[in-house]
């Protein structure tokens, strides 16, 4: 999923960027969906055709497009993209069926190269054929940490490469909105305090598999471009797809057991040196990991 911030031109920005990606989708052989709640324009698009069956079926590329809440002068908007399933009858489900609960960053390993494919041709498009000037938004402390995760005290996060970390504070930083949506749900009384609880729980267990999908997700738009180029089949880039998973789950995996391990041998050393472990004791246990 992206957020991009966009300066408006005047009061009819949000529909006006509506009513175009629509266009834009449809040009583009999609099929695609629309509707406006509450001042919060929602596109669902399905790609039609050979493609849909790579993709998956039931695939939906997601727009979302409403005011920001920071005060601006000229005022901002947002387009916020993501992927899931396709919402039969999205004027009656609106935003809460759209946006909210059960949509990860991808829904089918196929999709995820696709996916950024169409992410960057729309901001691209909203940029330079709509002539809306993009605002670039740095992730600072305060919203990389609602979760209680530290990105410059926790020192497992020095041993991650720049993609990595890029991916881990997009994970942190998922997981952080997919909180505020359960909180507004709480509030309004759509969820319980039980219900609540779990899905908070959950959701703070979900950021490993956030990472992994947005570094997977970086890795695959080359293979997307030689997909849609006709360099790739579709069965030898559903393949890659596949491959190029696997491999990067093992790898994130491998990474954070070892710090995991390193963060327990620097506990383990400090109880040696405080005089809690012997020599023995601090031996033993350093040879179990």
């Amino acid at each position: 999923m992206a957020i991009n911030y966009y300066l408006e031109n005047n009061k009819d920005s949000l529909e006006f960027v509506y009513k175009n990606l629509l266009l834009w989708f449809k040009d583009k052989q999609y099929k695609v969906e629309g509707t406006e709640a509450d001042g919060i324009y929602l596109i669902q698009a399905q790609k039609v055709g050979k493609i849909r069956t790579v993709l998956g079926t039931n695939l939906a590329f997601k727009v979302k497009v409403y005011k920001s809440n920071d005060l601006t002068n000229p005022p901002e908007f947002v387009v916020e993209t993501s992927t899931g399933k396709w919402i039969q009858n999205i004027a009656g489900a609106g935003v809460t069926a759209m946006f909210f609960g059960g949509l990860t960053v991808l829904t089918g390993l196929a999709g995820a190269g696709w996916a950024l494919v169409v992410e960057n041709e729309i901001i691209t498009y909203i940029e330079e054929e709509l002539k809306f000037k993009k605002i670039q938004k740095s992730m600072n402390s305060s919203e990389l940490e609602p979760l209680g995760i530290s990105i410059h005290s926790s020192k497992k996060e020095n041993h991650y490469k720049a993609q990595n970390n890029s991916a881990r504070q997009k994970a942190i930083l998922k997981a952080d909105q997919d909180l505020k949506k359960l909180k507004a749900a709480l509030a309004t009384n759509i969820l319980t305090e039980e219900e609540f609880a779990a899905k908070k729980q959950y959701v703070e267990n979900q950021i490993d598999e956030y990472e992994i999908e947005f570094i997977i997700e970086e890795k695959l738009i080359r293979f997307q471009e030689a997909f849609t180029d006709g360099i790739l089949t579709a069965d030898e880039f559903e393949a890659k797809v596949h491959q190029v998973e696997e491999e990067l789950r093992h790898q994130v995996i491998d990474q954070r057991l070892e710090q995991e391990k390193e963060e327990v041998m620097i506990k383990l050393r400090a109880a040696l040196d405080n005089g809690i472990l012997t020599q023995d004791e601090y031996a033993q246990k350093l040879a179990l990991l």
